[in-house]
């Protein structure tokens, strides 16, 4: 499939070569990770390079796919300059959504064929089965972690603890790594859309967001969950949690093939607004996931991407209000041919932790 999709890219752009050089395309389409490395894609074959300290390990992967040609190198350069003499390449595509001005300069310098830039961040958008199992996996353990958290959770321990608690457990239940710096937000902290977890100290009523996440295989999950400790006697937050929920379910339901990024959030955005709450909904509703926390589509009110089935994206409205709190729901949804379905477990009623 991946093949398939470049070699679309070489004909449809005149294109003679396509070279990866960003560690989450390379890792997209080779499946080996390494910080450094350069892939070039031919209609012929694929060259990985590799320095010393990534080769023998590539040598052995049983990961490693899509790759015809795997090498070392000292002088990249050489490398790349050889593979352009060989098969002839007039011209190649490097990545716009990577690589820096100067780095770009420095192709067009170095490299002895004429250099044009292509979005390949949009490429990524839509997965194979492979990837999606991968983040399904990934969110599998988020929830677990989760159900650990409303057995650990109690007043007087700090959101830094919590936090703390977080990381611990993703790494026991078989995560590679945190997608993310996990977000502890209470009380009034809630009202912080990306929190940074403090010494404040939980206490009996607090509402807590907890936005959390992990990769598995090189792809991640991101979760938030807002749940209640001890009680949901503060109404004003009780009642927002349910104008966030039915906001989230509402833009859920109108995932499907064909519907705009913007619109799932506009939907998200009026029945908050018509709640009276807009001022307090101060982000875009979600975002594509994948190798990255953050990749296109962008489900935001700029965002004119049509869903495609195989796409991963989250839903995640919130309000927020200062001095009082806030709630965010959040939830990884796969776009299916006929509407959607949830990566993430849809754990998402009010959870009140019992404390005594």
């Amino acid at each position: 499939m991946k093949k398939e999709l470049l070699n679309k890219i070489l004909e449809e752009t005149n294109s003679d070569a396509i070279l990866l050089y960003s560690p989450q395309n390379r890792y997209w389409y080779s499946r080996f990770p390494s910080s450094l490395g350069y892939l070039i894609h031919t209609k012929a074959k694929t060259y990985l390079f590799l320095d010393g300290r990534y080769i023998t390990a590539a040598r052995e992967s049983e990961m490693l796919i899509n790759v015809d040609e795997l090498d070392t190198f000292k002088n990249v350069f050489e490398s790349i300059n050889r593979v352009i003499k060989q098969e002839n390449i007039k011209k190649v595509l490097i990545e716009s959504d990577w690589v820096f001005v100067k780095e770009a300069q420095m192709f067009e310098k170095r490299i002895e064929a004429n250099i044009e830039v292509y979005d390949f961040e949009k490429v990524r958008m839509i997965k194979d089965e492979w990837e999606v199992t991968q983040i399904k996996k990934a969110c599998d353990i988020t929830h677990q972690v989760f159900k650990d958290v409303l057995d650990f959770v109690k007043p007087g321990m700090s959101e830094t603890e919590l936090a703390r608690f977080v990381s611990d457990n993703f790494l026991k239940h078989g995560a590679q790594k945190l997608s993310f710096d996990t977000i502890v937000a209470s009380g009034e902290n809630g009202s912080k859309p990306h929190a940074v977890p403090g010494e404040r100290i939980l206490k009996e009523g607090d509402f807590i967001t907890l936005d959390m996440g992990c990769y598995y295989n090189g792809y991640a999950s991101d979760q938030t969950r807002t749940f209640a400790l001890g009680n949901d006697n503060n109404q004003k937050l009780k009642e927002i949690y349910e104008i966030v929920y039915n906001a989230q379910q509402a833009g859920i339901e109108a995932i499907k093939p064909g519907v705009l990024g913007k619109e799932i959030h506009k939907i998200c955005y009026d029945y908050i607004e018509n709640k009276g709450y807009a001022q307090y909904f101060t982000h875009g509703t979600g975002h594509g996931l994948g190798i990255e926390i953050h990749e296109a589509p962008y489900n935001s009110g700029a965002d004119s991407t049509p869903l495609v089935s195989g796409m991963c994206v989250t839903v995640e409205p919130g309000i927020y209000i200062p001095g009082v709190g806030g709630v965010r729901i959040e939830d990884d949804i796969l776009v299916t041919d006929n509407g959607y379905e949830f990566l993430t477990t849809p754990f998402r009623e009010l959870q009140i932790v019992k404390t005594k």
